[in-house]
């Protein structure tokens, strides 16, 4: 007879395979809820392990390995997503950074789409100094690879989850210090931009604070400094950009600078439009009070490490006035023009810059108008004065000076505003007593008028003066007896009027 099979029973090797599908079915749905739940797991990981002083530890190891230096990161104080932190401090090479009432969002959200976000970061006090001599390279790349970050807790089949990208929204600081080489920004507000892996640049605004220079400027007995009204930078990994700052000196004086500073080198160059400067600010006693106004104008600089600051200003005075220069005085007797007392300068301008040891001031352009104008270049070294300039005046001004038109005022100088005659003035001296050779020439065009011209031209207030210092008070105010002593000095002889010649035509000193 043959067995039959009992019914309900299976061969045992079908069975087996059955369940090895249903093995791998499994494996499978399992291994496509890791792939899926990878970035919940890492979120999950960062989340707990960011809040472990290991991961303090770690960061301090960081910013140590970035800087070069040295990191302390106080303890993190955790609120939901947002963290806190007393204080931190970073120091490298000749430089430090301290930082309090840190705070910032970490979107754990974000990590699930590859990328670290940071929001709302800020701080309540950042100070960043630099010491003077300290070079500014870029960071130690050599030092950051010392970092080891294999031990932060995430296992390693989750490692390639973790997010390579950065971005961060902006860092705002209430109160930010920066110290340089004698140079300061104090008490402003930074705000910087927004900020992405792979920008090698970002966006940074001050505003309100102080800047302080060491800068010590002409009268001023403490070094300059300005109120910060608003900056706007870009600062990058090879150098920072200034592309708008406004600035503000003794309430009405503004400045507008730009500019730029590379770390490597430490070349710098700002161009800065100022206006409303006060004059009197920066003159001695004696030229306050003598020159008064308010300076607009562009200066530039430039330097570099080890190197002198080259510099060069464009400036204009508004609403200047000159009182009580003692060539005015001379030109208000021998005119008797006065309105040479306080000559009210229409147009002021001149162009400054250094030569050598000395200041040399040249494009200069005086003018008032309807009255005379004076152009030229000036030297001073020290309190030493030398300079050559061209003086112009209305032919009404020099009717009354006998010769001066003929004799003295004869220059050509093309391109000037009609209506004026010229001659060449020649300054000596110091800032305290400047001489010129001016007075002494009109001396001599008055003797040699005397000699040579037509009575009516020696007569008047002009030529008594002039002639006084030669012929004495009493000949010198009656014209006849002038004319008379000429005559018969010439009928005397050549040697005669040679001495007297000799008498009217003084020599100026360095001439």
């Amino acid at each position: 007879m043959q067995r039959r099979n009992r019914p309900g029973k299976r061969p045992t090797s079908s069975s087996s395979f059955r369940w090895l599908w249903w093995l791998a079915g499994l494996l499978f749905v399992c291994g496509v809820l890791l792939v899926l739940l990878a970035p919940t797991l890492v979120t999950s990981y960062i989340r707990s392990y960011v809040q472990t002083d290991d991961f303090r530890q770690k960061a301090e190891d960081l910013l140590a390995a970035r800087s070069g230096g040295s990191a302390h990161i106080a303890p993190f104080i955790w609120n939901d997503d947002t963290a806190t932190v007393a204080d931190l401090s970073v120091s490298g090479d000749g430089w430090s950074m301290d930082a309090g009432g840190l705070h910032a969002a970490l979107d754990f959200g974000a990590i699930r789409h590859g990328k670290w976000s940071i929001q709302n970061a800020g701080a309540d006090d950042l100070t960043l100094r630099r010491a003077a001599t300290a070079p500014i390279d870029k960071p130690h790349a050599a030092s950051a690879a010392k970092f080891d970050a294999s031990s932060d807790g995430i296992p390693a089949f989750l490692r390639r989850y973790i997010p390579t990208e950065t971005r961060i929204s902006g860092l705002e600081v209430h109160r930010f210090l920066f110290e340089h080489g004698g140079w300061q920004v104090a008490d402003t507000q930074l705000r910087l931009g927004n900020w992405q892996s792979g920008e090698v640049s970002v966006s940074a605004k001050l505003s309100g604070g102080k800047l302080k220079t060491p800068i010590n400027a002409p009268e001023q007995k403490e070094p300059l400094q300005f109120d910060l009204t608003k900056a706007t930078l870009r600062v990058g990994d090879t150098q920072c950009q200034i592309s708008d700052a406004t600035l503000r000196w003794k309430q009405s004086s503004e400045a507008t600078l730009r500019g730029s500073f590379k770390y490597e080198t430490g070349a710098w160059q700002t161009f800065t439009h100022v206006k409303a400067l006060p004059l009197d600010e920066f003159l001695d006693a004696w030229w306050d009070q003598r020159l008064s106004g308010k300076v607009e104008g562009d200066l530039e600089m430039s330097g570099a490490r080890n190197l002198p600051v080259a510099w060069k200003a464009d400036v204009v005075l508004k609403d200047g006035a000159l009182t009580g220069l003692p060539i005015l005085d001379k030109l208000v007797t021998y005119t008797n023009t006065h309105r040479f007392k306080r000559l009210a300068l229409d147009i002021c301008s001149a162009t400054f810059r250094p030569q050598g040891d000395a200041l040399r001031i040249e494009n200069i352009i005086v003018q008032s108008n309807g009255l005379l104008r004076i152009e030229g270049t000036l030297n001073i070294r020290g309190r030493a004065l030398e300079g050559d300039l061209l003086l112009g005046v209305t032919p009404e001004t020099l009717s009354s000076i006998p010769g001066a038109g003929t004799r003295v005022f004869v220059e050509n100088n093309p391109g000037s505003p009609p209506g004026l005659q010229w001659t060449r003035v020649h300054i000596v001296g110091t800032l305290d007593a400047p001489q010129e050779d001016l007075s002494s020439r009109l001396i001599g065009a008055a003797g040699m008028s005397l000699l040579l011209d037509t009575p009516g031209a020696v007569v008047g207030q002009g030529a008594e003066i002039l002639l006084k210092p030669v012929l004495g008070g009493d000949a010198a105010k009656v014209p006849a007896k002038v004319i008379e002593g000429a005559s018969g000095m010439l009928e005397n002889g050549v040697n005669t009027g040679a001495g007297l010649l000799n008498k009217v035509l003084p020599v100026f000193p360095g001439k």
